[in-house]
């Protein structure tokens, strides 16, 4: 998620029911997510972003700095104690059949001064979420971008998911050769035809797209018809690519370069995808995240 150099993520206050998200959550399906995302908001307002973000993240996450790097690293150098309110709240759940990987996104808000009603920054973020061996939740990946603020996603949460399909979980290998191979097919429509073109391509029916400065767009309809009105092509190159057990859920990162004069990796995305009974993969969520300017351009 975003922040002001620590930016990510409305907040429930902490409670044993939120609390117990940590260890082993009982909801079923996106509901598990839900819980997680939101008893990890309630420890950032408890204990700081800091240490709130090292009691949640996985050993191996990674967040975005502005590319991408071992979370819990780059955590460990933020001061300690509580500086100022960092709040968020999911509007998007969703988890795989196996109930082992899933991720939300929604609005995220910091204020400074706590006590303040006045927001220093606001925007969406997107958390990856994977169930580990002792049966708790832990953010694998966690990424977003700075947007005008938004009340959407506070009070309720739409939760999406892949339809079941048989026997996709029984070749991780070839599962994730497969991602793999969407990515690529996605990139090559962006440098050819266009970004649009990728997404009315590729697009689930319910994708979600973030973009730097912009509100959440949902709807592959609405998705490639704003992105037509504001951005051409692009050049994708993916660093890393992750299968769920099931075969149906994954995510990808990678750079994404625009323009002829753009710097190398001027910006990165994160793509997460979903797979159906047709063994298809489909784009549910894309955020394209731009590196900061170089200072005196």
């Amino acid at each position: 998620m975003k922040r002001p150099v620590l930016l990510t993520a409305a907040v429930l206050a902490l409670s044993l029911a939120a609390a117990s998200a940590h260890t082993a959550a009982t909801d079923a399906g996106p509901a598990r997510i839900v819980a997680a995302e939101r008893a990890f908001a309630a420890r950032v307002r408890a204990l700081g972003v800091r240490d709130g973000f090292l009691e949640w993240l996985a050993p191996t996450a990674v967040v975005f700095r502005p590319g991408p790097v071992n979370a819990r690293t780059s955590y460990l150098k933020q001061p300690a104690g509580w500086h100022g309110l960092l709040a968020w709240s999911p509007a998007f759940a969703a988890i795989s059949a196996d109930g082992q990987m899933g991720w939300s996104t929604g609005p995220w808000t910091w204020r400074t001064d706590s006590t303040a009603k006045k927001l220093d920054a606001s925007g969406e973020y997107m958390s990856v979420w994977r169930r580990q061996a002792d049966g708790t939740w832990r953010a694998v990946l966690d990424c977003g971008i700075a947007s005008p603020a938004s009340s959407r996603g506070l009070d309720s949460v739409r939760t999406l998911v892949p339809q079941a399909a048989g026997r996709l979980g029984a070749r991780p290998l070839a599962a994730r050769q497969s991602l793999y191979q969407a990515d690529a097919s996605f990139a090559r429509t962006c440098a050819t035809d266009g970004i649009a073109a990728a997404v009315a391509r590729t697009g689930a029916d319910d994708m979600i797209v973030l973009r730097e400065g912009r509100s959440r767009i949902v709807g592959r309809d609405a998705a490639r018809d704003s992105i037509a009105a504001h951005e051409t092509v692009a050049k994708l190159m993916s660093n890393a690519q992750y299968v769920s057990d099931a075969g149906d859920m994954g995510y990808t990162y990678g750079s994404f370069v625009t323009g002829t004069l753009a710097e190398p990796d001027s910006a990165w995305y994160v793509h997460v995808w979903h797979r159906g009974p047709a063994a298809t993969w489909r784009l549910a969520f894309q955020v394209v995240m731009p590196v900061p300017a170089r200072r005196g351009r």
